[in-house]
């Protein structure tokens, strides 16, 4: 880690911004969507693969 008084120069500083906890799906289905929150979910379709390059 880059501690004060270090020699080690700064890589890197991370930026998460807050998420709002809102809906959610049920237990079962948020294990097999591979998240708990509907807004994170975005199955993969290979039809849109190179759609937003």
């Amino acid at each position: 880690m880059n501690q004060p008084g270090s020699d080690w120069p700064k890589l890197a500083i991370a930026i998460i911004p807050v998420q709002e906890y809102g809906e959610t799906f049920p237990p079962a289905e948020a294990l097999r969507r591979g998240t708990l929150f509907p807004e994170l979910y975005r199955p993969y379709d290979p039809k849109r693969r190179w759609e937003g390059l």
